[in-house]
């Protein structure tokens, strides 16, 4: 694993995509708080900038034991977070690919949607899996509302499979949310 350290960070023609670190604590309690980011997630997110530390805390630990990679994304030439990306294996690490799948995980703030950044961070993070990772498949999980998402995800080349029923419990309302699986296959 080769690409594992240091941190790949990857850049675009607008975006910087670099490892979250505390400094980033204020600027992703925003994002996960925005009630326009989280109305079609299964949490409201973190309840404090602390929490969100701890969030962080939990992806550096994770990206050390090799079971997530979390990129912070930003406007080239700039500090604040606009977004996030995630990357991990459905169960085990990096180090047990192909055999599991990956489970792609993005957030934008909502001042940026609309502008082509979520297909620009996501398609650099399939880039950088294609050339160095070497996944058989990488999947998403998006609520049926979210046609945003939806799109972006068919425009970088991923196939809807199903409806999953039930298949998140909101952290918050406790109440069961249908989620559309669709996955990218690489032969």
């Amino acid at each position: 694993m080769s690409w594992h350290s240091p941190f790949p960070a990857l850049r675009t023609e607008r975006l910087l995509l670099r490892q979250v670190t505390a400094e980033d604590a204020e600027d992703l309690y925003a994002l996960c708080t925005d009630p326009q980011v989280n109305s079609l997630q299964d949490w409201h997110g973190p309840a404090s900038v602390a929490e969100t530390e701890t969030i962080i805390d939990g992806w550096r630990q994770g990206y050390a034991e090799k079971r997530v990679v979390a990129w912070g994304v930003t406007l080239r030439g700039s500090r604040p977070l606009i977004g996030t990306v995630t990357l991990m294996p459905t169960r085990g690490s990096f180090e047990d690919l192909p055999r599991f799948p990956l489970a792609l995980g993005y957030d934008l703030k909502p001042r940026f949607w609309n502008r082509g950044i979520a297909s620009e961070a996501v398609r650099a993070v399939l880039d950088f899996s294609r050339a160095f990772i070497g996944p058989h498949r990488i999947q998403a999980e998006v609520h049926p509302d979210n046609a945003a998402s939806l799109k972006v995800l068919k425009k970088l080349g991923f196939q809807e499979e199903g409806l999953l029923k039930h298949y998140l419990m909101h952290e918050a309302t406790r109440q069961f949310m249908d989620v559309i699986i669709l996955a990218l296959l690489f032969n």
